[in-house]
């Protein structure tokens, strides 16, 4: 079967989402490197969460004060937050069409 869509490089991904858990960390395979990816909720000042990417054991993003409609870009794929449940979990949105690559955005 081909399709024009690229292969999915989230096994945790359903249905365009994905909800990441909070304090599970996700491990995801791209380009030949481990990506560890945690997410962390905060109910002060407001109800926020924090996504922190590590590649090989190396710190590479944080993402701080996510509420829904920020976006995050993970291993080159942009995603949208739609929804931040205390102690629960974030749960993101694929943004079609938009990679780093097309965006012309550098480094990690």
């Amino acid at each position: 079967m081909t399709t024009d869509r690229p292969q999915v490089k989230y096994p945790f991904e359903f249905d365009g989402r994905w909800v990441l858990r909070y304090h599970v960390p996700y491990t995801v395979e791209h380009d030949g490197a481990t990506h560890r990816i945690l997410a962390t909720i905060f109910a002060e000042p407001s109800v926020h969460g924090r996504i922190q990417i590590n590649r090989d054991g190396q710190f590479i993003a944080e993402y701080d004060e996510l509420v829904p409609g920020s976006t995050v870009e993970i291993t080159g794929d942009e995603w949208r937050v739609t929804e931040v449940e205390y102690r629960t979990h974030v749960a993101l949105q694929r943004v079609p069409g938009v990679t780093k690559e097309e965006t012309g955005a550098q480094g990690e």
